[in-house]
């Protein structure tokens, strides 16, 4: 699929800027300019993003905030689970996106129990009927998840 096309829409929905940019620049790097990226740091900026836009790929961040921080609107509430909320949202809207879930920690959170991050996606799709792309654990001073990702995306 992604190999077939000129552009390929991606939203990355993850909170922490400095991972933003590592996935930002791979992103470009692998999908050799191909890549239209939109980003979005809360739950509910990524989900205008995918009610008011098609995307071949979204790349989510498990703990996100509830919403974007702005003056007056309250402080943004931490989400553990926020991820789990995009999917169902993508899910719901029947996206047709692929999805990749990137995370830093070594277990993702599913209805309260931790579950490894290796074996996450065969969860969410049994517990849900969600298909995942693939779930992948990141480490800045690993190159693991680069090469993960990558993997993940020449399959689609």
């Amino acid at each position: 699929m992604i190999s077939n096309t000129d552009q390929v829409r991606c939203l990355v929905v993850e909170d922490d800027d400095f991972k933003l940019e590592s996935i930002r620049l791979h992103l470009k790097d692998v999908l050799q300019g191909k890549a239209l990226i939109t980003e979005c740091h809360a739950l509910s900026t990524a989900t205008s993003e995918l009610t008011s836009a098609r995307f071949d790929v979204v790349i989510i961040d498990m703990s996100i905030h509830s919403h974007e921080p702005e003056v007056g609107a309250g402080s943004p509430v931490p989400l553990p689970s926020g991820g789990l909320d995009v999917l169902f949202e993508v899910s719901y809207l029947n996206c047709n996106s692929e999805c990749i879930i990137l995370t830093q920690y070594t277990d993702i959170e599913i209805e309260g129990l931790p579950v490894p991050v290796d074996l996450a996606a065969a969860e969410i799709e049994l517990k849900f009927g969600i298909k995942v792309a693939g779930c992948i654990q990141y480490s800045e001073n690993d190159a693991k998840w680069k090469a993960d990702m990558c993997k993940i995306l020449e399959g689609m």
